[in-house]
């Protein structure tokens, strides 16, 4: 923790001159400061075909899959660096496990505050990121790391975006969210988050109908994380019937253009609403 709060130090000191590509900026000329290698040494497998900062503009990071957009701070180049580490891994697993997130290159935004997003999104600072076609706009960044949420929010976001694209946007809610729970390792996070709720005495055990809704409103902090967690429940039991091939038919299937019936016939031989029926928890 010392030795991280030494390099936190010298990148404030740093980026409060400014810097750029590579770590470096020229003012008037001259050379002024030259991030430390062990700090930029995770670039080299980035791949990147643009790497610019600007300490009033903030900066771009980009390779032939994702480009990050983030605002100048005060450690801004740490915060670019630690993050797009993270979308770059989540982009390799989700493409693996779902699909390419974005048909073109993936757009992320880290918004430069908390007012910023919620102008951006209409959505609270719990609600970390906001999936909008082929662009991912986040919470800051910064707060992310500091939360200790941005490998797995990233990596949620990243694989909701791969949904909405399998699935060409059909979806049901609970299923894209519980799929991108499960590919970030949010599972776990969620079963703690439980017992605080459940005292507030909030229906642990949620309907498909109310699952589906308090997903898809995202209004509602308390209400939202129980029904991630029903419906991670709901596919932990579709996948003990199931594999995840089917469940991947099933998106492609909407796709197409099929109803949720026809598609959930074709993936698991049943119609939705029976399939609904035998995975429901509420029961």
């Amino acid at each position: 923790m010392r030795r991280f709060g030494i390099i936190v130090a010298v990148l404030v000191i740093a980026l409060a001159a400014g810097c750029g590509k590579g770590g470096k900026e020229r003012t008037q000329g001259k050379e002024a400061f030259r991030v430390p290698d062990s700090l930029l040494a995770p670039i080299v497998g980035y791949h990147l075909t643009v790497d610019t900062y600007h300490v009033t503009n903030g900066g771009v990071m980009a390779n032939p899959q994702i480009e990050l957009h983030y605002p100048s701070s005060e450690i801004a180049r740490f915060v670019a660096v630690k993050t797009f580490g993270f979308a770059q891994k989540a982009y390799e697993k989700v493409t693996k496990e779902i699909a390419r997130p974005a048909e073109g290159k993936l757009i992320i935004v880290g918004t430069a505050d908390l007012d910023e997003y919620l102008l951006m999104t209409r959505k609270e600072w719990w609600y970390y990121g906001f999936v909008k076609g082929d662009t991912i706009i986040f919470e800051p960044l910064d707060i992310m790391l500091k939360r200790m949420i941005a490998e797995q929010g990233i990596t949620n976001r990243i694989a909701q975006a791969a949904v909405n694209r399998r699935s060409g946007g059909k979806s049901p809610f609970w299923l894209k969210e519980a799929l991108a729970s499960r590919i970030a390792n949010e599972i776990e996070i969620l079963k703690i988050q439980m017992p605080e709720a459940e005292k507030d005495g909030r229906n642990m055990n949620p309907s498909p109908a109310a699952i589906e809704s308090a997903i898809a409103a995202g209004r509602n902090r308390e209400d939202s994380r129980v029904a991630y967690y029903a419906a991670c429940r709901m596919l932990d039991k579709l996948l003990s019937m199931h594999s995840m091939d089917n469940v991947l038919s099933f998106l492609d299937r909407l796709k197409e253009g099929k109803t949720f019936d026809e598609a959930s016939t074709v993936a698991f031989g049943v119609s939705y609403n029976a399939l609904i029926d035998t995975i429901r928890i509420d029961r």
